[in-house]
């Protein structure tokens, strides 16, 4: 992993994530370009940068809000030891799996700051609807942009430093006796 290339997408989404987020926003609902970022790197990257990276993305993220600050950091963190706990065992390169494990990353942090929102300010009126909007619906905005963030990211691999997964596991290490 290229760190000045890191840094330089973590500032460029962050720039997006406030400024054009609310711009494409979808029934109430924003999709969040950060956390598909950690993801993504939780998938393609070494395990100890992509969790340094993502809690270093998820505090830039806490003081740009008025929440307290770590909330964001470490429900980042642990998205990128989820992803990478899971990583080994999946298709990486498959669209489908971008967006089902963007999907699933971006409901658990939803949910755990709506319930966060929940105990800290009380049940909203309409709790049911503020849940839906908020989680199910963002997760799934979300994790439809993640597909195409994905393939714009892998496209540039080289320069982003990120090696392409070998599926050894699975049989794909060799094909007619050569290795692949």
């Amino acid at each position: 992993m290229r760190w000045l290339t890191f840094l330089v997408c973590a500032a460029v989404l962050m720039v997006l994530q406030t400024v054009v987020a609310p711009r494409v926003e979808l029934f109430g609902a924003r999709p969040d370009w950060l956390l598909m970022m950690v993801v993504f790197y939780a998938m393609h990257g070494t395990m100890p940068a992509a969790a340094i990276g993502a809690w270093g993305i998820g505090a830039c993220a806490d003081l740009m809000t008025l929440e307290r600050p770590g909330l964001i950091a470490m429900s980042y963190l642990l998205v990128a030891i989820l992803v990478a706990l899971v990583r080994d065992f999946l298709f990486r390169l498959e669209s489908l799996t971008q967006f089902v494990l963007t999907f699933t990353a971006s409901l658990l942090v939803q949910t755990g700051w709506y319930l966060y929102r929940w105990g800290l300010y009380g049940a909203a009126e309409s709790a049911l609807s503020d849940y839906v909007v908020n989680c199910l619906l963002a997760s799934v905005y979300t994790a439809g942009w993640a597909v195409l963030f994905h393939k714009a990211l892998l496209s540039r691999s080289r320069l982003l430093g990120i090696g392409q997964p070998k599926y050894r596991y699975t049989g794909l290490g060799q094909v007619a006796g050569t290795r692949v």
